[in-house]
């Protein structure tokens, strides 16, 4: 019974900063859904098959197409240690999706491969491409011999 009073009065002291959490929980979690939304809706239906990635901002001059680049990866770096801090226990927030937004952003040896890995796992793959029939966008093509695809499945 002391116990039950000592977390009610707990509670009751720090209502307003609970509240607080939930919020930037609730926040933080609509956030990373509608980015991670985006970002699947918006992978072209061939993303696994290819082999490696379109030219960054075609036509645009050699020094945005620079800028834009170190300004993606800073963009990467700082999405992956924020998912880092969000995964550790008590921190509010959705931190295994935001690494994965981060990586997707970085420009690192392996990456495409990693990537593709993830997105052709069934589960994975299942699951993304339910979101991307809610939108009228086609399914994800999974590259032949792929881990979950059968011969008559592209």
């Amino acid at each position: 019974m002391a116990a039950t009073q000592t977390a009610l009065s707990f509670l009751n002291a720090h209502r307003e900063e609970i509240a607080l959490g939930a919020g930037a929980f609730l926040a933080s979690l609509l956030a990373s859904m509608v980015v991670m939304t985006i970002v699947v809706i918006r992978l072209p239906e061939d993303y696994l098959e290819r082999t490696e990635n379109p030219p960054f901002l075609p036509g645009c001059p050699a020094w945005v197409r620079a800028a834009a680049r170190v300004g993606k990866n800073v963009l990467g770096a700082v999405l992956v240690v924020l998912g880092v801090v969000l995964a550790l226990p008590g921190v509010p927030g959705q931190g295994v999706l935001t690494m994965v937004i981060g990586v997707m952003l970085l420009d690192i040896p392996g990456k495409r491969r990693l990537e593709q890995r993830v997105l052709a796992a069934p589960k994975v793959h299942a699951a993304v491409n339910r979101v991307r029939a809610r939108f009228h966008r086609p399914p994800l093509r999974r590259q032949a011999g792929s881990a979950g695809s059968s011969p008559g499945e592209r």
